[in-house]
């Protein structure tokens, strides 16, 4: 262990966090000299604040060699057929966080002898997508069609609320903790599943469009249908992993069915079947157009052609939706990040005495305050906060 910080630690923590030395001024004005190890070394109060400004442990900056923060499950992501670099601190601490989570909700429901999820690995071993579909459509109790009529955001809602039902804790957000500065990237990831019999867990990156926001949740529900975790970035249009393709045609035919997709292209030309197949599945462009090539209904240079256009109309526009004026409220965004499940779970335990306010407040990211607020805006009463 060294006694003054390591400039490639310093250079490592400022690259996984996608900051430059001009971004840290307000740490200080030589952090470049740092990581070039010209000049005085930083002290520790100003290491302090640069650990604070990159999400990294004050320790690693003393260490011999660079921190191997690898993601601890497994990483599927493909994103234009490169893998992912490092994790980001954003990505690394919320999959920190719903660990941490799902290990205290796998000791609360085991010491209630909570039953297995049947459902989770049940198409282990199994090929053929279309079967592992129906069983997804028996478990979520979504009949082909479910969509039609809804729009995207409630068709989102709808779908969550049935896996929540089936017994998955799910998880969503845009930013990492009450932090708009530590927004999560779609680029680096849509989703992830924490396979587990007990307690399941499911988080949704919502920075991403709806239709996207779609396809992930019935993507990473696919992925607990064969027992496996792991971070997605799911473009549904090139991947290296059978297990990935695999997920990809499960989901596809459940919220996109063949029947469907014959339908339409037997009755119109591609255009107004794309259009109304995106209307009535409420799924992206990106799905649609895969469906119809996999299905027979477009040729291969059809698809790239499509593809192409909509990736560059995306890229002019933007790909992140619109928060509108003011945004959702705290409380609003708390539920979206909690979920019903484990807000149900947590209430339960502190009303039988299983769990600590103190643990209560570390498991939600909540001060007193707004954790009680939060409860009391849910119907449910729980201590108020301590007086000041």
């Amino acid at each position: 262990m060294r006694t003054t910080a390591n400039p490639e630690v310093i250079a490592w923590a400022l690259e996984r966090a996608g900051k430059t030395p001009e971004e840290l001024k307000s740490v200080s004005s030589r952090v470049q000299e740092w990581i070039d190890g010209k000049g005085k070394p930083p002290t520790r109060k100003q290491l302090e604040k640069l650990a604070k400004a990159t999400h990294v442990l004050l320790p690693y900056f003393y260490a011999d060699s660079l921190p191997d923060l690898a993601l601890q499950i497994p990483d599927y992501r493909t994103l234009d057929s490169e893998r992912p670099s490092n994790p980001s601190p954003e990505l690394y601490d919320v999959v920190n966080q719903m660990l941490s989570r799902q290990d205290w909700l796998a000791d609360y429901l085991g010491d209630d002898d909570a039953e297995e999820l049947a459902f989770v690995g049940c198409c282990a071993g199994m090929a053929d997508a279309n079967a592992c579909a129906a069983i997804m459509r028996r478990l979520l109790q979504l009949d082909p069609g479910w969509a039609r009529g809804m729009r995207a955001d409630e068709a989102v809602r709808c779908l969550r609320g049935a896996i929540e039902r089936a017994g998955v804790y799910v998880c969503a957000g845009s930013y990492f903790g009450n932090s708009t500065r530590r927004a999560f990237k779609v680029e680096e990831f849509r989703g992830f599943v924490l396979a587990d019999k007990v307690a399941p867990i499911i988080f949704l990156n919502t920075a991403d469009v709806k239709s996207a926001q779609l396809f992930t949740l019935a993507h990473e529900f696919a992925h607990l249908l064969f027992n496996e975790s792991g971070v997605d970035d799911i473009s549904f249009a090139n991947h290296d992993r059978a297990d990935e393709d695999l997920c990809d045609s499960v989901a596809a035919e459940f919220l996109v069915p063949a029947a469907l997709v014959h339908e339409l292209f037997d009755e119109s030309d591609h255009d107004h079947a794309l259009d109304e197949l995106r209307r009535l599945t409420c799924t992206s462009t990106v799905v649609c157009l895969r469906r119809a090539l996999d299905l027979g209904r477009m040729s291969k240079s059809e698809f790239f052609d499509r593809y192409r256009s909509y990736k560059n109309q995306m890229a002019e526009v933007g790909q992140r939706p619109s928060t509108g004026a003011g945004g959702p409220t705290f409380y609003a965004m708390v539920k979206n990040h909690l979920g019903s499940l484990f807000t149900d779970t947590v209430y339960s335990a502190l009303k039988s005495d299983r769990l600590l306010y103190a643990d209560a407040y570390k498991l939600t990211g909540m001060s007193a305050k707004s954790f009680s607020e939060y409860f009391r805006r849910e119907g449910m009463y729980v201590r108020a906060a301590p007086r000041r």
